[in-house]
């Protein structure tokens, strides 16, 4: 079975990608080993007062009182507060019935003019509530309602407090920052998704072929690469407080065809990932091949490749740059920052 492990780095030239449009075929997971690099790297690591009280006594307390608040607290109004709370239970109308998500326009009722969202509709022939049979009459004044109202983002227990309308909340759900993270392991088979927070846990606990290496400039060795079928070697590399996910993929592509794409991503958000530069380089039998790329945050999929900026390495270039069937792979990850400095 195929092993990855880690050592130390060397210098480089450059190189680019080639690409081949074909069906994607799925490849089964390698094992990996982890050994420390030969030279040292970076390690990433009420108070009661008397009933006999005079007036000016109370005026005092009532001064003392109002000294005490934190002048820049907003004061809620009643109104205020009762609009809120009429609001909150316009919003609360809304919620559908089947998939308990918010209704947005068209809305539709069944006879008795009880609601459903227009998606829950084409799944269903009776009303949820009761039981007579649906019709395709919408529901137009819930419909002017819901287009005066603000409604919570779908990732509110992800921790987004967004109050978007009706027309804002589909395209805020889509780049919300706070939606969950789903697995970035290389096996579409995996259908974890939670907080960012819990995604390196989640790799380094439930897929035990990921090795972590800590350091900013290490040689990942992927061993047994000329093994037939598709394979994968992956590795998390922490530096500069960062968690980075490295994957080789063999992938089949037809016939005779199988080609090697490598990539460098980061456990975060896309904006994240643009403050930093990585760099791939292979060196073996006087040749050299290096590429430099922005880490791709693990927010985008890894499934798409023919059209991704990743390394790719067909099966004759793998045969040149590897020794005993073993390719060595130096990873070196920067702050995009400190390169500009260096080039300046």
């Amino acid at each position: 079975m195929p092993l990855g492990r880690a050592l130390k780095s060397r210098p480089d030239r450059d190189s680019a990608p080639r690409n081949c449009g074909e069906t994607l075929v799925r490849r089964r997971s390698a094992p990996a080993l982890a050994i420390p690099p030969v030279e040292d790297s970076p390690v990433v690591v009420v108070k009661q007062e008397s009933q006999d009280v005079n007036a000016t006594d109370e005026m005092d307390t009532l001064r003392e009182d109002d000294a005490s608040e934190d002048p820049s607290s907003p004061v809620e109004s009643p109104l205020a507060m009762r609009n809120g709370a009429l609001d909150e239970f316009l919003v609360s109308l809304l919620e559908c019935p089947v998939c308990f998500g918010y209704m947005m326009p068209p809305i539709m009722q069944c006879s008795r003019g009880h609601l459903l969202c227009a998606s829950c509709r084409q799944k269903v022939g009776l009303c949820p509530v009761c039981r007579v049979s649906m019709t395709n009459i919408r529901s137009l004044s819930m419909e002017k309602v819901a287009s005066k109202l603000n409604f919570p983002c779908k990732h509110s227990d992800f921790g987004c407090r967004a109050r978007l309308s009706y027309a804002e909340k589909s395209s805020h759900e889509e780049d919300c920052d706070c939606r969950p993270y789903f697995c970035p392991y290389p096996d579409d088979k995996c259908v974890w998704q939670g907080p960012l927070k819990d995604v390196y846990q989640h790799l380094v606990s439930s897929h035990e072929n990921v090795i972590t290496m800590a350091g900013s400039d290490i040689i990942f060795l992927a061993t047994n690469v000329n093994l037939e079928g598709a394979l994968d070697w992956t590795m998390v590399q922490s530096c500069h407080g960062r968690h980075f996910l490295l994957s080789l993929e063999k992938i089949h592509l037809g016939e005779g065809c199988q080609q090697y794409f490598t990539a460098c991503r980061m456990i975060g958000s896309m904006k994240d990932a643009a403050e930093f530069v990585y760099n791939i380089s292979l060196e073996a039998n006087n040749r050299t091949l290096r590429w430099q790329s922005k880490p791709r945050s693990i927010r985008e999929s890894f499934v798409s490749f023919t059209n991704a900026d990743f390394l790719v390495l067909n099966k004759s270039t793998v045969e040149l740059f590897s020794e005993d069937g073993n390719l060595a792979l130096n990873v070196v990850i920067k702050k995009a920052q400190d390169t500009r400095e260096l080039t300046n």
